[in-house]
């Protein structure tokens, strides 16, 4: 809830105080799903062989499009050296 003077203030500059409250609401929901969808990502990147920072700044980027892909995508196989 926004306070009196924020409201006066939103309300001189021709902004609607409850639609900011909203907007500023819903921002703070879709970060928090992002940060939550990025987690599993990372984990599960780190499963399968996969570079977890990468999968992860991605799930940052786009919210659980890359939850969705790396979990679709195979394992890795590690490499073997050569004889």
């Amino acid at each position: 809830m926004l306070d009196p003077q924020t409201i006066e203030l939103l309300r001189q500059l021709g902004y609607d105080p409850t639609l900011v409250e909203r907007v500023l609401s819903a921002g703070l929901w879709i970060t928090l799903a992002t940060v939550l969808a990025a987690i599993p990502t990372g984990i599960i990147a780190r499963r399968r062989g996969r570079s977890v920072v990468g999968w992860v700044l991605l799930a940052l980027s786009l919210p659980l499009i890359p939850l969705l892909l790396v979990y679709r995508l195979p394992a890795q196989k590690p490499e073997q050296p050569a004889p």
